[in-house]
């Protein structure tokens, strides 16, 4: 800072109007600075280098379907954005049915859970039920961990660094190179950067526990999980809620998913972009139920717009 600077400075300082204006300027640094966002604030949140993956700054969400909790993000997420926005943007139907349907539910499987958004919700809505995580991406399982343990929810949430997928084995998860943290982390498309994480399956997991209500969102490899829990799928039948973003990803599922007596899958509509991909596979011991909840809701089911 030059004395020019310096001497303007004062001289604004000295008038009420400055001094109002100063202590309006100061306020905003002291509150920017006890948030822990100094001079390259920006840099921090719109960039994607891994060494700030641990920068988290904190939010505070407020769910249509109820209840509030603490969230934390940081540079390597993808919905830091939309948490500001208390994630009305982001898949807002597609949470919605999954947390009410979730009221009669004793185990649950958030299969992608990424940083917790589905899992924490459902927890904080339905104090009974048990909701096993999976997130295997090493970068943002730290914010997973971060999210559950912060509100307290470790006891009912069980993380797991974990894949699912058709066998067990040690694979390649790909993620973008310049977005550590991507929620397109895949085990299908390569690229440069990659970890070495491990695979299982549902069958090797959960044969003979029940399992009612499944949340699977993991970037086109759906029908290998479903391929890799033919018996629990078979016996159990949970309610599937599971992404598909192509006509032919969605046919590969009913495929599979018809050969274990469940029915065509209606899509969640209106709603985000995120909805949109969004699809509810039941069998016939849920189809009273589930179609009650589409009823009664503003969500419209139809015929697969993608």
């Amino acid at each position: 800072m030059t004395v020019r600077m310096i001497s303007k400075f004062i001289t604004v300082a000295l008038t009420p109007f400055g001094r109002n204006k100063m202590v309006l300027y100061i306020s905003i640094i002291s509150f920017l600075r006890f948030l822990g966002l100094n001079n390259n604030w920006k840099e921090k949140l719109l960039k994607y280098p891994s060494t700030n993956s641990l920068y988290f700054i904190k939010t505070f969400i407020k769910p249509s379907s109820g209840g509030k909790y603490t969230y934390f993000t940081n540079s390597i997420d993808d919905l830091r954005y939309s948490c500001r926005m208390n994630f009305n943007d982001w898949e807002f139907v597609s949470r919605h049915f999954f947390v009410s349907i979730a009221a009669d539910c004793g185990l649950i499987l958030d299969v992608g859970a990424y940083t917790g958004v589905y899992s924490i919700e459902t927890a904080i809505q339905n104090p009974h039920c048990i909701i096993n995580s999976y997130e295997p991406n090493p970068e943002i399982f730290l914010n997973l961990q971060k999210n559950v343990e912060t509100n307290a929810l470790s006891s009912r949430i069980k993380l797991s660094q974990l894949a699912l997928g058709h066998k067990n084995e040690i694979s390649n998860l790909y993620i973008p190179d310049d977005r550590p943290g991507s929620s397109k982390a895949t085990l299908n498309t390569k690229s440069l950067k990659y970890s070495r994480i491990h695979v299982s399956t549902l069958d090797e997991l959960y044969f003979a526990k029940f399992i009612n209500l499944i949340k699977i969102d993991i970037e086109g490899y759906e029908t290998e999980v479903f391929e890799g829990g033919q018996n629990v799928l078979s016996q159990f039948k949970p309610i599937i809620l599971a992404e598909a973003n192509s006509q032919n990803e969605l046919k590969r599922q009913q495929a599979t998913l018809s050969k274990y007596g469940y029915r065509e899958p209606s899509q969640i509509f209106p709603g985000s972009k995120g909805d949109r991909r969004n699809f509810v596979w039941f069998s016939a011991k849920d189809e009273a139920r589930v179609k009650l909840f589409l009823n009664n809701s503003t969500a419209v089911f139809l015929k697969y717009q993608f």
